[in-house]
């Protein structure tokens, strides 16, 4: 339990802008609300569950031998991982039509649980791009 309220916390600080803790602190119970009120289920579950479907497990890495650069799939760390989801996740929101950012960051994170969010897409993006260059895996070190 202490690893998810940790995951919390580090999205709460990608939330907040220009050190108003309290005030994204505000929003996350407002989403968690709004989330429990549109679904009926545990908010918190959900939270986690989209968090876990729109982690990328590879991208690419630019490596130059020889004097040619080549881009390279490398796997990616876990605390990489959660900082690429949260940015993913926080940035889509920020962006939607709405505006009640509370309402944008509930809507993102139960369409990251069906799989119809921009954040799903740019994870299959980086899954594509590092797809096609894995003729390079060799290079890697």
């Amino acid at each position: 339990m202490i690893l998810n309220k940790s995951i919390i916390i580090s999205f709460v600080k990608i939330v907040q802008k220009s050190g108003l803790k309290e005030l994204s602190e505000l929003v996350m119970f407002n989403v968690f609300r709004f989330i429990k009120k549109m679904t009926g289920k545990c908010p918190f579950i959900l939270f986690i569950d989209s968090f876990n479907k729109a982690k990328p497990f590879s991208e690419i890495k630019m490596i130059k031998i020889s004097g040619i650069s080549y881009k390279v799939p490398v796997e990616i760390k876990p605390k990489r991982q959660k900082n690429l989801v949260f940015r993913w996740i926080a940035f889509n929101s920020f962006n939607r039509n709405n505006i009640n950012v509370s309402l944008n960051l509930a809507e993102e994170i139960l369409d990251t649980c069906n799989f119809t969010s921009k954040t799903i897409r740019q994870r299959i993006d980086f899954h594509k791009i590092a797809e096609l260059n894995k003729i390079y895996m060799h290079y890697k070190y």
